[in-house]
């Protein structure tokens, strides 16, 4: 008796799963060549800036050689500018390899792993491969997450991720896992509560995982408390929040400003309907239009929406910066929980859900987006060469005050400033904090053609009895404090 095996057929929804997969990762792989290697240009051009780039790096090097990682960059301690703790996870990286550029393509590596996430998250709620597909190019496109790449490095990029690779993993039924990633994403910045509690919330009552979500919302609620309560005024220089100040015209410090948002909903209103909040608003959504298939989960970025169009700090109602990221998570989760909606519409359904999808990502990003194919921008060759001549003169572990991008190519020692800093404050300390002694430094490294307003402080140095000029060759001026 002779058996016979048949051979399993694809069913329509794998048809083709492999290729698809295969697609986006590609995409991925080109986003990460593409912005990695225009990051890293970047940053050899002397076009990667002290602020934020230069806070990150310094604070990162710092802890991996178990200093305290007061940033003068900034001129706080790394964790009274934020709770990102993620940092400390970091450290080894900077055990093995000390490279600004390892910052760099981190960032981008990333960002791009959003792509192949958000993919596997559409699959796993039941979107073809081919729909899928279409959520990780809308993501990869979306002009806010090109902007990240070329932002530089924050801890909050790695929540976008973090976050969607969790949903992915209770979807799958591994909620032990997803928890530790949500762990991780709490350890971005003490703001990630705004993203993780209706999360949280979102999974208990729409993905029915009540006790997973119930975790996920207090411990997220339990750490941002801390962090504001405890964390962020003990490292700060005066005892308080930094940066609470962006909302006075809700109240004053984290309690009034949460009172001012149930009290004062007039002021809330005009926020939110502002002309300025609504492009950001459509800025965000309308480049992944599928996400508006998914309301629910769009709602999850109300919190941050709020937070930042609130602002009086016009960045964070920008897709140019990192204040956009956990939004760029939502999206994505809207998208991928979305698409699934379309399956077993008609052919013309689809047909035109995919068209307008891809339009609007295309569009959002030559509309919105940074060009990713552009040379970078750079300083003159003879300049550059001017520039590296005299940053290899300066020694390391020796104090210095530098031009903007000079600082991210110095921070790897324990006191590096923004020229004027210390002599005159730039973006350093808080509100009344007093400046380091000016005598401690020994290098100045400055550019003499950018800033007119400098001027006055770089001549009175290069006449000075402390000074004397080691290196003079237009526009680079090199100090070294005598005797």
């Amino acid at each position: 008796m002779t058996a016979t095996v048949a051979r399993r057929q694809p069913t329509p929804g794998h048809a083709g799963a492999g290729l698809w997969a295969r697609a986006v990762l590609a995409a991925s792989t080109v986003f990460v060549l593409v912005y990695g290697g225009l990051m890293v240009a970047r940053h050899h051009l002397f076009y990667v800036h002290a602020f934020d780039f230069g806070i990150f790096d310094q604070g990162l090097w710092l802890l991996s050689r178990f200093q305290e990682p007061f940033v003068t960059v900034r001129g706080l301690h790394l964790f009274a500018d934020h709770s990102s703790y993620l940092m400390l996870l970091l450290v080894p990286l900077y055990w093995v390899l000390p490279a600004q550029e390892l910052l760099i393509v981190l960032t981008v590596v990333l960002l791009a792993a959003g792509g192949p996430l958000s993919y596997a998250l559409a699959r796993s709620f039941g979107a073809t491969p081919g729909l899928s597909a279409v959520v990780a190019a809308g993501f990869l496109l979306h002009p806010a997450l090109t902007w990240a790449a070329r932002d530089g490095f924050h801890p909050e990029y790695a929540a976008i991720p973090l976050v969607i690779a969790a949903v992915l993993l209770i979807k799958k039924n591994h909620d032990g896992w997803a928890l530790v990633l949500i762990a991780a994403a709490i350890l971005t910045k003490e703001d990630a509560a705004l993203l993780l509690v209706p999360l949280g919330i979102y999974i208990a009552v729409v993905m029915g995982r009540r006790k997973t979500g119930a975790v996920i919302a207090v411990a997220s609620a339990a750490a941002m408390a801390l962090s504001f309560g405890v964390l962020l005024p003990h490292f700060s220089p005066t005892g308080t929040v930094l940066y609470s100040d962006r909302y006075d015209a809700l109240g004053t410090g984290i309690l009034g400003i949460g009172w001012g948002m149930l009290t004062r909903p007039q002021v809330v209103l005009s926020g939110l309907l502002a002309p300025t909040s609504l492009g950001y608003l459509a800025a965000i959504v309308f480049p992944i239009p599928l996400a508006l298939l998914a309301p629910r989960a769009l709602i999850l970025g109300i919190p941050t929406l709020l937070a930042n169009v609130l602002s009086e700090h016009t960045y964070q109602s920008s897709i140019k910066y990192h204040y956009t990221a956990y939004l760029i998570a939502v999206v994505a989760i809207a998208a991928a929980t979305g698409v699934p909606k379309l399956v077993g519409r008609s052919r013309g359904v689809i047909t035109a859900a995919v068209v307008v999808s891809l339009g609007a990502g295309l569009g959002a990003q030559v509309w919105l987006g940074p060009t990713p194919l552009a040379p970078p921008p750079s300083w003159p060759p003879a300049d550059r060469a001017v520039m590296r001549e005299a940053l290899a003169m300066i020694p390391e572990d020796t104090v210095v005050s530098a031009f903007d991008s000079f600082v991210p190519h110095l921070t790897h020692r324990t006191t590096v400033y923004e020229f004027p800093n210390p002599w005159q404050p730039l973006n350093w300390g808080a509100p009344g904090v007093t400046l380091p002694d000016t005598a401690d430094v020994e290098w100045v490294l400055v550019r003499t053609d950018i800033y007119p307003e400098q001027q006055q402080q770089i001549d009175a140095l290069r006449h000075s009895d402390a000074f004397e000029v080691v290196f003079e060759e237009h526009p680079v001026l090199l100090l070294h404090r005598g005797g």
